[in-house]
């Protein structure tokens, strides 16, 4: 076999294996570095927000999340206590040495929730029954019974409500205007048909459309 034969085999050779080479080489040569990611990935350290590292790094996971609430009434230790944050109501009565024998068991059964979550700055009051007991008194004395009390507090809270409709009888156009779908021609049409004997006459007399007193209808009187 001569030189130039055993020179071309070689060459062929080296043409045919030249990529499985390279792989290798690329493979030995990139071998350190996917290392060194790897080691890095598995010692990664958290910088979300809420890392104790990044919010308080001076204090560290101890501070983070402390909350302090005060309580105060009918409980046996008042005062402002530091909580974790997510603690409850029944964690903050637990330091305050719970409550105490004058306090008002028909609140803590029928309003005070132990499960509730405590929030920063939250300031919580414990009634004590004699405080019940005085307010029923007082409005025996006064000679108002609990129905009639109810009673007055709805009738003035339905005249608050009527109080803060529009009359489109009386309203000027600028304050019908405020009203949903009303511009300045439609505010100009109802003052122009007035009066009104009902409510539906707004429809009836072309004032408005069907649409627009549907969404205005509770927002108006007469």
């Amino acid at each position: 076999m001569t030189i130039k034969h055993l020179s071309r085999r070689l060459f062929l050779l080296i043409f045919r294996f030249l990529p499985f080479c390279l792989i290798i080489i690329a493979l030995s040569l990139a071998w350190p570095a996917l290392e060194s990611l790897r080691a890095s990935a598995e010692s990664l350290e958290c910088y979300c927000p809420s890392c104790p590292e990044n919010l308080l790094p001076e204090s560290g996971l101890q501070k983070l999340g402390r909350i302090k609430v005060e309580i105060a009434g009918a409980v046996n230790k008042p005062g402002i206590y530091e909580l974790d944050l997510g603690q409850r109501r029944a964690d903050l009565l637990k330091l305050a040495d719970g409550i105490n024998a004058e306090a008002s068991l028909v609140f803590m059964a029928k309003t005070f929730n132990l499960s509730s979550i405590l929030n920063d700055g939250e300031k919580i009051y414990i009634p004590y029954a004699w405080e019940e007991e005085w307010q029923l008194a007082s409005l025996t004395n006064q000679g108002v019974s609990l129905e009639k009390t109810e009673a007055l507090i709805g009738h003035s809270s339905s005249e608050s409500a009527n109080s803060q409709l529009i009359s489109i009888n009386t309203a000027s156009a600028k304050e019908l205007e405020n009203l949903p779908g009303i511009g300045e021609k439609r505010a100009s049409d109802i003052v122009s048909n007035r009066p009104f004997s009902s409510l539906n006459e707004l429809v009836s007399k072309g004032a408005v459309t069907q649409t627009i007193f549907d969404s205005i209808k509770e927002l108006i009187t007469l």
